[in-house]
């Protein structure tokens, strides 16, 4: 394999990837507060994780399976995903109407169980047919662009979400990759989903919530303090 082969390539469709990863991690400190009793630590957990994947659903439903469905004949459709959205939201629902620790880690557990399989369900579909979109890289981030960021800035919280997501994979990266790689994967792709005037804001967001050690390795081998690659 050439040198050219093996150097890292910006990874846009990441955005969704890696929030599944940070949306786990918040998956696995719940379950740590409910072991401990800390009823009011999972609550606060509970809202930072739902508000987190608000933003991530709004891409997802607004967005990107229409698309992914364009490029696989009906795939997505197929797989049942909004349908499984909606279940997720039922389960959801039992959680935040339980009131004791016990009521909550009982229907938290049936809520985990789905939400987990989904997001393994969205993985498996989903990754591959994400290279159909585009046959760059650039190209698949004009794609995500179009198709996912535009669509999260309309919902609203897109700061919020972005500086919650840096700061998750900062801390903890995620089961594949430290916390370096983690927050490079995802802070590229996204760079190369946003037209400059959109990265002069969202890098100042990357650069306040993560270390400065992985800040300045991004700049020196990335360029990650450079334009957005979408014209405006």
């Amino acid at each position: 394999m050439n040198k050219q082969a093996q150097s890292p390539q910006p990874m846009s469709f990441a955005i969704l990837r890696n929030t599944h990863e940070v949306l786990r991690k918040s998956i696995g400190l719940m379950d740590v507060y409910l072991d401990k009793g800390a009823l009011g630590e999972f609550r606060q957990e509970w809202r930072n994780f739902r508000r987190c994947r608000r933003s991530h659903v709004a891409m997802e439903e607004a967005a990107v399976f229409s698309l992914l469905d364009e490029v696989s004949g009906g795939v997505i459709t197929e797989a049942g995903f909004m349908q499984e959205h909606e279940e997720d939201e039922l389960n959801a629902r039992q959680v935040e109407q339980a009131e004791t620790n016990d009521e909550v880690a009982r229907v938290f557990e049936t809520w985990k169980t789905h939400q987990l399989d989904h997001m393994a369900h969205e993985e498996k579909v989903m990754g591959p047919l994400t290279m159909k979109t585009a046959p760059t890289p650039e190209g698949r981030g004009q794609v995500v662009h179009d198709r996912l960021v535009v669509p999260a800035i309309k919902y609203g919280d897109f700061d919020w979400y972005l500086a919650f997501v840096i700061k998750r994979l900062t801390a903890y990266g995620t089961a594949q990759q430290p916390p370096s790689i983690a927050v490079r994967v995802f802070a590229w792709g996204l760079q190369y989903a946003s037209t400059p005037t959109q990265w002069e804001s969202w890098k100042r967001i990357v650069q306040d919530n993560t270390s400065n050690e992985i800040w300045q390795e991004m700049v020196e081998k990335f360029q990650i303090d450079a334009e957005g690659k979408i014209t405006d």
